[in-house]
């Protein structure tokens, strides 16, 4: 795996007010912004260059992955040298930013990157959608795609009253993984399963043929699925592992709160407070 493209260019309506001065990318997850656990990701599965897209207002992204000279300095008059390894990995990569000039959805995102790809395969992420690590998904996503040819996009199963969040999958072989339809955000009583699509893709250079044939709009990019899907060029891959969907101010929470349960710092005063708080 070479490349990568980082979809953030949304305006976070889901966690207004604060996202009017603050991205939703830089939002605090477990003493990271959720950017930090995307980007590093994609690291630990050997992807060090990077184009993320996003829009004007996301200069802290920019700033976030930036050396910053006063504060290594400080860390190394200290002798802190846990915090500069963090800041190295931080900034240790090959990112690239473009702008997103209007919110015209994923697929208007993506056709921003097909420059920086230059005909290769690539990864496509969602920063909605975390992962905690170490995971694997996107080296299994990445070796579907060389072994098969296909276009790939991760799945996972959700309560059927969540089925209006997400993209659903109507299924032409599950156990093939062969994919009939995407439906968008269809009502539980209309929804062809409960698998759902998960921010995590792998594609060749193709899909911005695809995506050209449809407006710059926010149903391009599940149109360009779909027409892949009916080309018999779409294979989802379960995922059923631990993740994060950053949609909103409880999502955030819930995700802080299930990762302060695993780190070592907080899972125990946090278990005695959430104890507490039950008892009350």
């Amino acid at each position: 795996m070479v490349k990568a493209v980082i979809a953030a260019g949304g305006l976070g309506g889901s966690l207004m007010p604060l996202t009017k001065a603050v991205a939703k990318e830089i939002m605090p997850l477990g003493g990271r912004p959720v950017i930090d656990y995307i980007v590093r990701e994609l690291q630990a599965n050997g992807i060090t260059d990077i184009l993320l897209v996003a829009n004007k207002s996301k200069q802290a992204i920019e700033d976030y992955f930036d050396s910053a000279p006063e504060l290594e300095h400080l860390l190394r008059a200290k002798g802190d040298t846990a915090q500069l390894a963090d800041i190295a990995a931080s900034t240790a990569l090959n990112l690239h930013f473009i702008r997103q000039q209007a919110a015209d959805g994923i697929g208007s995102a993506l056709a921003l990157a097909e420059d920086f790809i230059d005909g290769e395969d690539f990864c496509f992420v969602l920063s909605d959608d975390v992962l905690p690590l170490p995971t694997t998904l996107l080296q299994q996503l990445w070796q579907a795609h060389t072994a098969s040819g296909q276009q790939m996009l991760a799945t996972v199963p959700i309560a059927a009253k969540q089925s209006e969040q997400y993209g659903i999958v109507e299924w032409a072989d599950k156990a093939a993984g062969q994919i009939k339809r995407i439906a968008e955000k269809p009502t539980p009583a209309t929804a062809p399963s409960q698998d759902a699509v998960f921010g995590r893709y792998v594609f060749s250079a193709a899909i911005f043929d695809q995506l050209a044939q449809y407006p710059a709009d926010q149903q391009q990019f599940a149109q360009a699925l779909n027409a892949l899907a009916a080309e018999g060029n779409l294979t989802g891959l379960p995922y059923g592992g631990p993740r994060e969907n950053i949609d909103g101010r409880l999502s955030l929470l819930e995700a802080n709160i299930d990762l302060a349960l695993t780190d070592p710092d907080t899972a125990a005063p946090l278990r005695a407070y959430l104890r507490r708080l039950v008892s009350d």
